[in-house]
Formats: structure tokens, sequence, C-alpha cells
């Protein structure tokens, strides 16, 4: 495997597990996808936060801090 390579599966990886914590502080606040857009003002939208849980896109880290923010969580958790 060469180095890009490894590279590319560490970020796929690492969005597959920050996408998993995602849905698990969403469901233990019990909200829904539509729940966390509606609260936010839209600034989550349901189908973007939906690809960040299911790690088909990567979250950058101040929309992360948001999101964290939005969940009362702090961004380490």
């Amino acid at each position: 495997m060469r180095i890009d390579d490894e590279d590319q599966a560490f970020k796929e990886l690492y969005g597959r597990k920050v996408g998993e914590r995602i849905r698990v502080i969403r469901r233990q606040k019990r909200l829904s996808l539509q729940e966390v857009e509606a609260a936010s003002g839209q600034e989550f939208k349901a189908s973007v936060l939906g690809a960040y849980e299911r790690g088909e896109r990567a979250i950058s880290v101040p929309r992360l801090q948001r999101l964290a923010k939005f969940y009362r969580v702090p961004v380490d958790q």
C-alpha cells in the first residue's frame, strides 16, 4: 500500500468514526435529523448531517466545533 493510499484510508476511517460519534450524540439527545435542522435554524441541514454521520462527507473542524456547541458537548467528546 502506498503512503497516499494509507493516508486516504486513514481519512476515511477517521471520517466514519467521527460520523458515528456525531450520530450517537444526536441520538442521546433524542433528536431526529429533521429536528436538528429545525432547531439549528437550518444551519445543519438534515441531508448533510446524515452524510457526516454515515462517513460519506468530511466535517471541517470549525463546523464540528459549531455542532458540538449546538449539542452542548465538548468537541473532544
